[in-house]
């Protein structure tokens, strides 16, 4: 299915964009919406972590970023 709607999608872009026929030009638009609303579709939630909590346990979920970040990729390359 991948495949077939990928091929349409690149047919419908070569004779219905760059050709100026407007049947490939629907026939691609509309493979293009089908594989946008199939991946959607597709996707679903992952559980990360779960556990039950007992009686006046709390869970507390923070973020602390990296000292020192300007922006790029930290790691072994760009330390001195």
């Amino acid at each position: 299915m991948k495949r077939l709607l990928d091929y349409l999608v690149r047919k419908g872009a070569r004779r219905g964009l760059f050709g100026g026929e407007t049947v490939w030009l629907v026939v691609g638009g509309g493979a293009l919406a089908l594989r946008a609303a199939l991946k959607v579709a597709r996707k679903s939630e992952e559980v990360v972590f779960s556990e039950k909590l007992g009686l006046g346990e709390t869970l507390v979920i923070t973020h602390v970023p990296r000292a020192g970040h300007n922006g790029r990729r930290e790691g072994p390359a760009s330390e001195p």
